[in-house]
């Protein structure tokens, strides 16, 4: 059976550092002793948008559940992706500023922060997954 089409809002973020320089810090989900900072910023059917910072000296692994686009605004880092749907493929890309990445569904992914500045990014992940809880 298909899923009821649910359509989304017009959103609109204007992107303000202000907004994740007063968010929390706390533990990075299923990645302790990592930590982060997150603020969700769109929350919709389609999408949800979220502003994080990541630290160096805290690699952060992760396996994609949806399809993600990442907009890296400040900091530097390594991102390696085991390509599905085997994970034999392996690649790995240095990433800072200005730049956009796609993190396919299905990957397992790691970054490793290489700033001493936090690695800030605007991540999509779509359609929304539901991490209300985490972010």
């Amino acid at each position: 059976m298909l899923q009821r089409l649910v359509y989304s809002r017009f959103k609109v973020y204007r992107v303000n550092p202000k907004d994740i320089d007063s968010a929390p810090i706390q533990p990075y989900p299923f990645c302790e002793p990592s930590t982060y900072r997150i603020v969700t910023v769109i929350n919709e059917p389609a999408t949800q948008i979220v502003y994080e910072d990541w630290f160096k000296g805290q690699d952060v692994m992760w396996w994609a559940w949806t399809d993600a686009i990442h907009f890296v605004l400040q900091g530097k880092a390594e991102v390696t992706v085991w390509q599905p749907p085997d994970l034999t493929e392996k690649l790995v890309e240095i990433v800072e500023p200005p730049c956009v990445y796609l993190i396919p569904r299905g990957a397992r992914v790691q970054w490793r922060v290489l700033s001493d500045v936090p690695f800030r990014k605007l991540v999509a992940d779509i359609p929304n997954p539901g991490f209300e809880a985490i972010a």
